[in-house]
């Protein structure tokens, strides 16, 4: 239920919570509760009976044969393989995901810095090597690795000093704060798990938070219009595949929420969301209890 459910409901708080690392850390507190309560049932359904059980499997004994008014002798184990052999195979198509995604990522990576060593245009003036390739366009894009690299344009050198500083610092944002990597997770998740729409409309719902969280790290540095303003020159300019671009995710939302004040961080609501989503799914199981067994 939560994986169905809570996908429409992150993205209703997203509307109306200005911090996005608080929402990011709700989609990951989500993601990561709906998987381990699976596995966890899995592990109850497989585990031996003995006199010490936990309180939440005997709740859940009692509902199953309120349900079912009597049950099948083996059940439990027969619907405990069952799931087991679905763990297997799931954990399997991740892993082949996850290896293919990363043997191109890890292509991408190795290009740039062959490029980076070839042009030795590098500029090491913040914690990242920045790669300038020539190009009359804007173009700015970081890819993650380690090191992580910034790729920027001869182009970029056009903007204002304050615009060049905001897309430095949104794309070093992105690689301080692993972006790369969240995203990559959530992507491969996706690519993995289509049918589950936790699992499909976690990548465009992270991408953009994510590039709000940069762009809060760029105004924290630069201020709010010279972002707006590199916003604008960046807007639909191309980007690799498995890059993170300063305007590669719904610039128009991004826009306005600089107009409207920009994010705004809060500890509460960080750990209020997070709290909430790791206790969703059994929230959720409590419920049901409640109403099967009542």
């Amino acid at each position: 239920m939560v994986a169905w459910l809570a996908p429409p409901l992150l993205e209703r708080v997203a509307r109306r919570i200005a911090d996005p690392l608080a929402v990011l850390l709700a989609w990951a507190g989500v993601i990561a509760a709906v998987l381990l309560t699976f596995v966890s049932g899995v592990v109850l359904l497989l585990a031996p009976h003995t006199g010490m059980q936990w309180w939440m499997e005997d709740v859940a004994h009692h509902c199953w044969l309120a349900v079912r008014h009597g049950r099948l002798p083996g059940v439990d184990g027969l619907l405990g393989v069952v799931a087991a052999l679905l763990v297997v195979l799931l954990a399997a198509r991740i892993s082949a995901v996850a290896v293919r995604r990363w043997r191109v990522q890890r292509e991408s990576w190795r290009a740039h810095h062959d490029l980076l060593t070839l042009f030795r245009t590098a500029s090491h003036t913040g914690a990242d090597p920045v790669l300038t390739v020539p190009h009359d366009g804007p173009l700015a894009y970081s890819l993650g690795g380690r090191p992580g690299l910034v790729v920027i344009s001869s182009g970029i050198d056009r903007l204002p000093p304050g615009q060049r500083a905001a897309v430095l610092a949104h794309e070093r944002a992105h690689l301080r704060g692993r972006h790369h990597l969240i995203v990559a997770t959530v992507e491969v998740l996706a690519a993995a798990l289509p049918w589950v729409p936790l699992a499909r409309r976690a990548p465009n719902a992270v991408r953009l938070l994510v590039e709000l969280s940069a762009d809060a790290e760029a105004v924290r540095t630069c201020g709010a219009p010279a972002v707006r303003g590199a916003l604008i020159a960046l807007m639909g300019i191309p980007r690799p595949a498995h890059a993170l671009s300063m305007a590669g995710a719904d610039v128009t939302t991004r826009l306005r929420r600089l107009d409207a004040g920009g994010p705004r961080h809060r500890a509460p609501a960080r750990v209020l969301l997070l709290l909430t989503a790791l206790a969703a799914p059994v929230g959720v199981g409590l419920a049901a209890a409640f109403v099967l067994c009542a």
